[in-house]
Formats: C-alpha cells, sequence, structure tokens
C-alpha cells in the first residue's frame, strides 16, 4: 500500500509500505478514504516528543495519522459491533479491549495507544489501517454526519467537548478560548452551546480571529497588553472560565492571568519541555486546573445529538483538500500555516 511514513523530522515521506494484517482477534481492517493532519502530529513532524517518544532520535519508520475514516473491508472474529462495508469514524486511539475500563466503557484503558505516533499502532495516513479494539473504536457514520464531521469526531471534536466540560461552564459565565485551531474554534461554539454570556477568543493569527468573530466571540490577539484587553472586554472582571486549546508554552502561561479568583481552567493542548503555570497566581486566586486527553469514544453520544439538530456546526475548518500523495506539502503547509491554512483534508 501507499502511506506516509515518519522517516525523522520533517522527513514526511508518500511510499510503499506493508499493508497490514489482522494481529488481534478484536480488530478490523479499514480501507482510508479520508484523513488530516491534527495539531499534535506537529510534534512528530518537528522532531519533538510526545510522552516518553523522541522523535528527534533514530526511530523505526512509521504510518503518520490519527484522524481518518474509511470502509471496514476484513474483521475479526470478536467483532460484534461492526460488518463488512460499514463506513466508519475512528477514534484517534485505542484500547485493549480486554481490561475493566475497555469492557464496562467507563474509564481510560491504561493501555490505549494513539495511531500514527510510532510502529506500535500504525498510522491512517495511508490506504489501509488495523483498528484493534473496534467494538470500541469505531463506529459507523450516521447518515446525518457529513465526511468532514466524521473526520472531527475521530480527535477535534471530541477534545473540544471534553475540554469544554471539563470548564463547567455555568449559564452567564465568561469564557476564554486560547488557541484558535479547529479544537478551539469547536470550544468557541460548544461554550455558547453551554451556556456562556460571552466568549473571548485568543489567537495570534488574524485569519482564526475573524473565524472566531463570525461565531460570536470577541476576538483578541495575544501581547503585552492582553489582559488590558480582556479587562476592558469584560467590563473589569476578567473571565471565570478558561480552555486552553494549543499547548504553546506562551499560551498556557497567559492562563492565570486572564483569569478571576475563583476561576476553572482546562487544558488539553500537548505542552513540550519546560511548559509551566505560575503556582502563585494559581493560589492566590484560588483557581481551578483540569487538564487530560480525551477519552473520544466517551464523548461522541453527547456530540452526535448536537450535530443532528444542528446546534453544533463545526464548519469552514477544512480550508485544504489535499490527495495522499500531496502529503509532504501538507505538512510543510500546515506546518508553516501557509495560505490561511486552517486544517487540511487528505483524500485517497
Amino acid at each position: 500500500m501507499k502511506a506516509l511514513v515518519f522517516n525523522g523530522p520533517r522527513d514526511i515521506r508518500y511510499e510503499d509500505y506493508q499493508d497490514p494484517e489482522l494481529t488481534v482477534d478484536n480488530a478490523v481492517i479499514v480501507k482510508v478514504e479520508k484523513c488530516s493532519i491534527c495539531g499534535s502530529d506537529l510534534h512528530i513532524y518537528h522532531g519533538d516528543a510526545i510522552g516518553n517518544v523522541e522523535y528527534g532520535k533514530d526511530l523505526e519508520p512509521f504510518c503518520v495519522g490519527h484522524e481518518f475514516i474509511g470502509e471496514v473491508v476484513e474483521a475479526g472474529p470478536m467483532v460484534y459491533n461492526s460488518n463488512v462495508g460499514d463506513r466508519v469514524f475512528v477514534a484517534g486511539g485505542a484500547g485493549c479491549g480486554h481490561c475493566g475500563a475497555c469492557r464496562s466503557g467507563v474509564g481510560r484503558c491504561p493501555a490505549t495507544t494513539a495511531f500514527g505516533c510510532s510502529a506500535r499502532l500504525q498510522g491512517g495516513q495511508a490506504e489501509f489501517v488495523q483498528v484493534p479494539n473496534a467494538d470500541r473504536t469505531i463506529r459507523k457514520i450516521p447518515e446525518y454526519v457529513s465526511d468532514e464531521h466524521a473526520l472531527l469526531l475521530t480527535d477535534a471534536m471530541a477534545t473540544a467537548k471534553f475540554g469544554i466540560d471539563r470548564c463547567q461552564i455555568e449559564p452567564g459565565d465568561t469564557v476564554a478560548v486560547v488557541g484558535l485551531g479547529p479544537i478551539g474554534l469547536i470550544g468557541v461554539e460548544l461554550a455558547y452551546i453551554e451556556g456562556a454570556a460571552q466568549v473571548i477568543a485568543i489567537d495570534p493569527v488574524a485569519e482564526r480571529r475573524e473565524h472566531a468573530s463570525k461565531l460570536g466571540a470577541t476576538a483578541l490577539a495575544p501581547g503585552a497588553d492582553l489582559v488590558s484587553a480582556v479587562r476592558e472586554a469584560t467590563g473589569g472582571s476578567l473571565v471565570q472560565r478558561c480552555f486552553e486549546a494549543s499547548g504553546a508554552a506562551a499560551a498556557i502561561t497567559s492562563v492565570p492571568r486572564l483569569m478571576r479568583s475563583g476561576g476553572t481552567a482546562s487544558f488539553i493542548g500537548l505542552p513540550q519541555g519546560g511548559t509551566g503555570l505560575d503556582m502563585a497566581q494559581l493560589i492566590y486566586r484560588g483557581l481551578t486546573v483540569r487538564a487530560g486527553v480525551a477519552p473520544v469514544p466517551q464523548l461522541w453520544p453527547s456530540l452526535l445529538p448536537l450535530l443532528k439538530s444542528r446546534r453544533l456546526r463545526a464548519e469552514g475548518l477544512f480550508t485544504h483538500r489535499m490527495a495522499l500523495s500531496e502529503g509532504a506539502e501538507g505538512y510543510r503547509m500546515f506546518d508553516a500555516r501557509d495560505d490561511g491554512v486552517l486544517k487540511i483534508l487528505f483524500e485517497l
């Protein structure tokens, strides 16, 4: 098969790769139809680290990508909820399928592995991919869900819902969303759905601020006067809730200064080493801090009704479409933020 393969920092190649085979009884093989790049994929591209994997060191080449949809073409004997021919979306990572968390559907499997982060679980920016723990990891695409929304359900939409839920927004709250990639922009919509009276949307990229403004947010650029700008926008009161959706060091450290006493901040971006929060700000302001990685399938039951009712629109996030064979250029463009790129969809 053909796939996008990580061969080292800034070295993603479209090349031949071994076809996947069913190696566990609870897996399926998915023929990928569409896939996309996530902001966290850039940590791999840059040669940074995710968890204990350092991508600047010599690694076995592997297929990248954890956002993909496609058709089930083969199923193991212990797959009960999917059939060959089903068009499905796939959670960005898979658990073991055997532990208490997997069997009950409650909690996070301690063996959860993301697709496309190493050779341990090959990614979906490829013609075919094995998906273990299929009954938990994939879902048939409902007729009311577009392919773009299905791709967003694999990670970005669920991560935004997870982060916004952990802000514990109450009706009438003022909410800051820091970082206006697709996750942050979906977060703007979800904050209003949860009852926010005002959303302050913060990002250095003008096109992303404009997108947030169209969703009803007050858009601000980061900088030395950001706190003053937030005070002015909120009538001097700052914000009660903050959703940090970028993982950038400057964005993370800015959060406590934007918040009023007793507020709640939620962090979902993957930080690099050396990023920290000002503990004095947290303590003296009595802030609650939550962070984590979204248990994607657990968020689908709450997201699908929002899509079906059109309360959540999540539109205009895929700004560029390319063939998978153009993947190397797609990564370069996404990294450089060329041509107003927000999210790239690869078609096979």
